[in-house]
Order: structure tokens, then C-alpha cells, then sequence
């Protein structure tokens, strides 16, 4: 729909000023170390973008180079918005943030509702090298991206779930922790997987992020995914994130690793305040679809409404 609606690049001609004329050079091309990339300049999107990234000189939102016809130049670049709804290519967990909405306002023809965006975190604050740094560059370095060492498990950078650092066709050759349907903490099934099943949680809205460890009953293992609910408390450098191993609650002051009684190895903490803001944050999916109220981070529904996100309408056959 956001492709029909204009985020095309067979519609960039057909973006209007304020004044309803033709909206000049909305996509500017521009060498990156040598190599053309086309960048979609139009506002809000392009202020906001420098905002987000910490670089007052981005000249706007990096296209999609690969792919072909259809791909190339009508999404956003894969690697610097991996789950946002827009990227190219399907990815579980993807939100629809501000960045879309600001394409279809920047088009000229649409007031977007803000109040429906999804938080979105990949890249906040890394500045320009996130956007322009080759990932084989020596001294690229963000957390967003890994390094393939080995089978071990982590997490996504959205927090959803676990799985194994790879590369795609479209990520310019940067590593990610690829998500995996057997390790999703929103999928129910996913707990035939799970190392720790009395004690981990699974199922969408039922509050679980992931988080990795070596945590065994055996006497050792190797580092894997969990799915654990949690919760953030505290605020500023005083937050802290508690972490439920079942009925056993462990608290996170700071990055690094906690043992848990009873078990064997370790759970990696991440950084509280980070945590809380980003993978940790707590919202209700696209506001409840304008078909409920979100409380405490849950939508309630209206009549006729049901789902995590109030989307499911009536009743299938009828």
C-alpha cells in the first residue's frame, strides 16, 4: 500500500511542494567513496533522518542499489533500515516508523497520524559513518551488526528473538543477527526449541524479550537465545532491568554477566538505560490500529476488534 500510495521511484515525479507544483530533484545522487548512491531528499524525512542518526549533513534517506527493477530505488537501504517496514525484503519484526510516514507526507498528497508509528532504534545516534562506512572498513564498529564466529546464538537488534549472524544480498555486505522463526519470542511453537522451556516464555503480547547466555541444568554449554520476561525499572543512570528465569528473578544493574541460582553458566545483562529505550521499550503495535485504547501497553479492544494490535475485525467466514 505505501508503494501505491507513492514510495516508488516511478512516483517521485509526481511529488508536489506546498504550492502544489512539481517537487524539484526529490532524489539526489551523491558519490560515497567513490560509488554514486542515490539518496531521497524530501521533508520531513531528510530533517528527521539527521536528527536520528546524529549527522546534520545526510542528505537524505539512502535507496536500495540492489535487486533490479521493482527494488532498487523504491525501498530504503536494507542495511541502515533493516526493520523498518519499507527495507527490501521480507524480515520478521518490522515496524512501521516515522520514516515512513514522513515519505508520505514528504509526497505532498497525505497528513499522515503520527500517533501510529512504531518506535524505531536501528542506527539511532551512530552518526554518519553508520550510514557512509563500508562494514569491511577497518575500525567499523556498531552494535547493530556482528561478526560470524561460529553456530552461537544471539539476539536481534529489535530484541524479538533469537538467531545466527549472517548476511543477505542486500545488506552491502554487512553482518546482522538474522531472525529465526524457531527462536521468535512471539511465536508459540518456538518453545519446542527452547533450552529452558519451563522457565522461558513465548507467544505475541505475552511480554517476553530475548536474551542470551549460557544457562544450562547440565553441567556446561555453549552460548544460546532465551525468551524471558522482564521488566525496566528505575529511570536515567538508575535503571535497571529484572529478568524472570522462571520463577527466579535476577536484576541488571549494568552491562556484563549474572550467574542464576540453580543453574549452571551465565545470562549476559545488556546495558539497562539502552535496553529500556530501544529492544526493551514497551508500546502498542500501531496504536492499536485506531480500533481500541492502549493501556499500560496493551491495547484494549473495541467491540469487533481483537488481536495484539486490535487488528483482527469480526469474524472469519461471516
Amino acid at each position: 500500500m505505501i508503494h501505491a500510495f507513492g514510495f516508488t521511484n516511478s512516483n517521485f515525479g509526481s511529488y508536489i511542494d506546498s504550492l502544489g507544483k512539481p517537487l524539484k530533484n526529490p532524489v539526489k545522487n551523491v558519490l560515497v567513496d567513490g560509488v554514486s548512491k542515490s539518496f531521497l531528499d524530501i521533508e520531513p524525512l531528510t530533517s528527521n533522518l539527521r536528527k536520528f542518526y546524529g549527522c546534520s549533513t545526510l542528505p537524505g534517506a539512502l535507496l536500495e542499489d540492489d535487486g533490479g527493477v521493482g527494488t532498487a530505488g523504491s525501498h530504503f537501504e536494507r542495511r541502515g533500515f533493516l526493520y523498518e517496514v519499507m527495507t527490501s525484503g521480507v524480515i520478521t519484526g518490522y515496524r512501521v516508523s516515522s520514516f515512513s510516514f514522513n515519505v508520505l507526507e514528504g509526497t505532498g498528497w497525505y497528513v499522515p497520524n503520527y500517533d501510529y508509528a512504531e518506535p524505531f532504534y536501528f542506527g539511532q545516534g551512530e552518526g554518519c559513518n553508520f550510514v557512509y562506512q563500508d562494514c569491511s572498513a577497518k575500525g567499523f564498529s556498531f552494535s547493530e551488526f556482528c561478526k560470524p564466529t561460529g553456530p552461537s546464538r544471539g539476539c536481534t537488534a529489535n530484541g524479538r528473538g533469537g538467531g545466527v549472524c549472517a548476511s543477505d544480498s542486500r545488506t552491502d555486505g554487512c553482518y546482522y543477527v538474522f531472525p529465526m522463526d524457531d527462536y521468535d519470542c512471539d511465536d508459540d511453537g518456538a518453545i519446542d526449541n527452547a533450552r529452558l522451556p519451563k522457565q522461558e516464555v513465548y507467544g505475541r503480547g505475552k511480554g517476553s524479550k530475548c536474551f542470551t547466555g549460557t544457562l544450562t541444568t547440565q553441567t556446561k554449554s555453549s552460548q544460546t537465545s532465551f525468551c524471558f520476561k522482564y521488566t525496566c525499572v528505575g529511570s536515567g543512570l538508575n535503571t535497571q532491568v529484572q529478568v524472570n528465569v522462571g520463577a527466579t528473578v535476577v536484576t541488571c544493574k549494568s552491562e556484563g554477566t549474572l550467574t542464576v541460582k540453580g543453574y549452571n553458566g551465565i545470562i549476559n545483562c545488556p546495558d539497562p538505560l539502552t535496553f529500556c529505550n530501544s529492544a526493551g521499550k514497551q508500546f502498542c503495535p500501531r496504536n492499536c490500529m485506531g480500533r481500541g485504547t492502549c493501556v499500560n501497553n496493551k491495547c484494549v479492544c473495541n467491540k469487533g476488534s481483537s488481536g495484539i494490535d486490535c487488528g483482527v475485525v469480526g469474524t472469519w467466514g461471516n
